[in-house]
């Protein structure tokens, strides 16, 4: 948080990766328009298009000032500098297949709200390693934020995140495709 001049009293939610429409970063904006000035968000990523509308949205919602944004491409040097500052890794999808993001996040460390979208919700352990949202709103987002750091215990988010790292580790992958490979 020093290298990125956020103070260690703020609720720090990270949008990390491209930003493109069906990603809503627009209803993620708006959502911070409905929270107190204690949430401040990142945005982190290069745009696809233009950031303009995206500007205008966040000077209506009146929160330029709780914004960080990094709109480039992110070298791989300065991944864990934006994903160890942040408390959550917020994905507000309208539609999605999987994200990586999701994976990303479990690697520092970081739980996740995502959106019940595609296969988003797959990854995300309920109460445990993240939140689901049902509607991909802005309401239904500023809800869930709210919901997240009033039940906040990053213990046992951490605890359920590595538990869930371990699950699905390369060793255990391999070992599922040799038990598989030995009974054909």
């Amino acid at each position: 948080r020093l290298k990125l001049n956020i103070s260690r009293n703020k609720k720090v939610i990270l949008y990390f990766g491209f930003i493109r429409e069906y990603k809503g970063l627009d209803l993620l904006i708006k959502a911070l328009g409905l929270l107190d000035d204690s949430y401040d968000l990142i945005i982190a990523g290069e745009v696809y298009g233009n950031f303009i509308p995206y500007e205008n949205l966040i000077s209506e919602a009146g929160v330029r000032h709780r914004i960080q944004r990094h709109i480039r491409y992110i070298e791989e040097r300065e991944i864990p500098i934006f994903f160890s500052a942040a408390d959550v890794c917020m994905l507000p999808y309208r539609s999605a297949t999987q994200s990586g993001i999701i994976g990303m996040s479990y690697h520092f460390d970081l739980p996740v709200i995502t959106t019940n979208v595609g296969g988003l919700a797959e990854m995300v352990n309920e109460g445990k390693t993240g939140l689901i949202i049902d509607t991909p709103s802005p309401f239904m987002i500023s809800a869930k934020i709210r919901e997240f750091f009033d039940t906040l215990s990053f213990r046992n988010y951490l605890s359920n995140i590595n538990e869930y790292k371990q699950r699905h580790s390369w060793d255990v992958f391999a070992e599922s495709v040799i038990k598989l490979y030995k009974t054909i």
